[in-house]
């Protein structure tokens, strides 16, 4: 089985992202926000994370601050902060409207969100860390509801991942990372999404219908979630086991059986929701109006009381792990 760790979560163009990291970095010290302070910044392939708070409020706020010397930065920064503007759901990660936040980097190719300080899903599910079926349903419910709001707003998120889904303070799942979106009326896919989570046609940029293809990848993430490993994996073009999965559900099931050795089990009704988010062809796909009356999404969730009693004691344990 291929399971989920930090090995598996390849930059692509080391040397690119190390010139880009520097040119922010650089670029960092021009910025004075008055009554803030920074307490973290963590780089990633395509911007700079910082982790600021602002002293007298005692709140805590995310700046995503994108290079400015790359054409394709300029572009995914205004696409993330048009879409994040338009965008006010308890399931989607707030723009954080704060006037001397937005008055000190109005000049710059920042982004001030919501802090979500439980992070993400993906550093959640690391090391082998699964959640129990209710909580991975409650969740996933709370993915559909983020994703029917988005499609709603004629929005495609397209980079649908556990690295893009944060765990906010009240526990509530919120999507996040807009700057690989379009808008579903685009005539030409842009993004690529991510190795290991896109759908087939996204792989070979093909994609006609992007609500399919977000579907797709919330299926990936249903699994991940579930069994704390990846269904399928990129290598050189292919989708490693997609071609059991493609030409015979039932085998795919069977040997992922065999693969955890009886540790995880995917019920019937689990395996049938999975099989139609993963219909390779995405007409034939299931909807989110099917997800929504399918049998494994009405089985029991909890309410976000009992979630907010439960997940200390999830998160507590998957530190320690």
């Amino acid at each position: 089985m291929i399971y989920l760790n930090a090995s598996l979560y390849n930059i692509n163009n080391l040397v690119y992202f190390w010139r880009k990291a520097l040119i922010i970095m650089a670029n960092l010290d021009s910025i004075q926000i008055p009554d803030f302070v920074t307490e973290k910044i963590m780089n990633t392939s395509k911007f700079t994370i910082l982790l600021v708070k602002n002293v007298a409020e005692s709140k805590h706020y995310i700046l995503k601050v994108y290079p400015s010397s790359y054409d394709f930065s300029q572009y995914a920064f205004l696409t993330e902060k048009n879409f994040l503007l338009d965008l006010h759901h308890e399931n989607i990660i707030g723009y954080a409207q704060n006037p001397v936040l937005e008055a000190s980097i109005k000049n710059h190719q920042i982004i001030p969100v919501e802090y979500a300080p439980y992070g993400d899903f993906f550093d959640l599910t690391t090391n082998q860390t699964r959640f129990e079926e209710k909580v991975v349903r409650t969740f996933f419910h709370q993915l559909i509801e983020g994703l029917e709001y988005l499609h709603s707003k004629n929005i495609a998120h397209l980079d649908i991942k556990p690295e893009n889904l944060l765990l906010g303070e009240d526990y509530q799942l919120k999507i996040a990372d807009f700057d690989l979106s379009q808008n579903m009326g685009d005539e030409r896919l842009i993004s690529r999404g991510t190795e290991n989570y896109r759908a087939p046609e996204i792989l070979k940029g093909s994609s006609r219908n992007f609500v399919a293809a977000d579907i797709y990848s919330a299926g990936i993430c249903l699994y991940i979630l579930f069994a704390g490993a990846f269904p399928f994996i990129e290598e050189n073009g292919d989708l490693v086991r997609s071609d059991i999965f493609r030409n015979n559900n039932a085998l795919f099931w069977s040997e992922n059986e065999e693969l955890f050795e009886g540790e995880v089990e995917f019920d019937s009704s689990l395996q049938d929701l999975l099989n139609r988010m993963w219909a390779q062809d995405p007409a034939q796909r299931i909807t989110i109006e099917e997800i929504k009356v399918s049998e494994w999404y009405n089985k029991p969730i909890y309410s976000m009381e009992e979630l907010n009693a439960k997940m200390p004691e999830i998160l507590a344990r998957s530190r320690i792990n």
